[in-house]
């Protein structure tokens, strides 16, 4: 978390040994938090904690004065964002803890919001090919369905996996299809029938036979998936997504698909594989992503940010310099939220990392310390404002 960082910074600094480097960035949050000055703490206790803070801070850098260190100016703002953070934390931990924490609650200041939104978890509706529907997160574990001479099983970690019985090669049974949709506020994983693993996220949905038949594995995604294909050179695996298709022996990739978004965008991790729309086919290398627009026949192949592209498949958001419209709309679909803006928030830019799996204040505390963003949370609606 940014708050944390910035405290390893300032521990670093009162104790001698902070680089020059790490002293401008301590002065720059100084600046950014120095935008945050709406956040006021009023009350006896809090202004006592205040002041405790402030001399216990005072107290350690004049032990540090023998550092060659910044200018007067320089120090003076260190050491008052420090008390600025960690009065904000102190005091939010003493209405956390304290027996009275009604009372307490009451007393914050507007920004300070004792409501917050928890993350997205393993989630999603399997629908056989009857038309019966699973709700995975309130099944229990164990084989679930059949699907001919193919199991459908829930593994004690929540993951999907389709096995079949028989050691035939299945190439002349009628293919029977599955549709695994995961709602706003969610993710899921499982394995095919063919051993390929995939991972969907928030608002996302796979469709897919329960027994791979014929010359090509095909699948159909809607939204977002990554994918590790098991290979097999007699049986290319394909996934349609809208207007596109991707084309694989075995390989790992991701396949950025949503309706709301203006392209497709699929990112090659290790192997290779064959983008194809119309007539057009193009190949990609590790490291590179195709993009393709709706109604556009073009394909355009450019590196990847693969650290941006991988981050929600290791638990992570990570945002290089998207505008915050854009952060938010991937926000929004993990922690199921809808978001108002107010002012000119929108043309702002945000670059960071922080958890998928924590609350949805990590992640708007850090945009409001670095990007001076402010926010208010009412019930599931984030307003963002200047």
């Amino acid at each position: 978390m940014e708050k944390q960082r910035y405290l390893n910074l300032l521990e670093k600094y009162l104790a001698g040994k902070s680089t020059g480097k790490e002293e401008l960035l301590l002065d720059e949050y100084y600046k950014r938090l120095e935008a945050m000055s709406d956040v006021e703490l009023s009350g006896q206790q809090e202004n006592l904690l205040k002041d405790s803070i402030l001399e216990k801070i005072r107290s350690r850098i004049d032990m540090t004065e023998n550092k060659p260190k910044p200018s007067q100016k320089h120090s003076y703002r260190i050491w008052y964002a420090a008390a600025s953070v960690l009065i904000i934390i102190a005091v939010a931990s003493f209405f956390i803890h304290t027996d009275k924490k009604t009372d307490m609650v009451s007393r914050l200041p507007d920004n300070v919001k004792p409501e917050d939104i928890r993350p997205g978890s393993n989630k999603a509706v399997l629908t056989l090919s009857n038309g019966k529907q699973i709700v995975l997160a309130n099944s229990g574990t164990g084989v679930l369905a059949k699907e001919g001479t193919t199991r459908i099983t829930k593994k004690e970690n929540g993951e999907l996996v389709y096995n079949f019985e028989d050691k035939a090669n299945g190439q002349n049974m009628q293919p029977v299809y599955n549709t695994i949709t995961v709602p706003r506020g969610g993710q899921y994983q499982l394995v095919l029938a063919d051993g390929s693993k995939v991972l969907l996220n928030a608002a996302s949905s796979l469709t897919y036979p329960a027994r791979f038949n014929g010359r090509y594995r095909n699948v159909e995604l809607k939204g977002e998936g990554y994918f590790e294909v098991a290979k097999n050179t007699a049986m290319p695996f394909v996934v349609t997504a809208n207007d596109v298709q991707v084309r694989v022996l075995g390989t790992h990739f991701n396949i950025s698909a949503y309706a709301d978004d203006a392209n497709i965008t699929t990112t090659l991790i290790e192997g290779a594989v064959s983008l194809n729309k119309g007539k057009l086919s193009k190949l990609l290398a590790p490291g590179q992503q195709g993009i393709s627009a709706p109604h556009n026949r073009e394909i355009l192949v450019q590196p990847a940010n693969i650290d941006q592209t991988m981050g929600w498949v290791k638990g992570n958001f990570v945002f290089k310099d998207l505008n915050i419209k854009e952060v938010m709309k991937i926000a929004s679909r993990w922690y199921d939220i809808e978001v108002e803006y107010r002012g000119n928030v929108q043309s702002k830019k945000f670059g960071g990392t922080t958890s998928r799996f924590s609350n949805i204040t990590e992640l708007l505390d850090y945009m409001k310390i670095t990007g001076g963003v402010n926010y208010k949370i009412e019930g599931r609606r984030v307003i963002l404002m200047n």
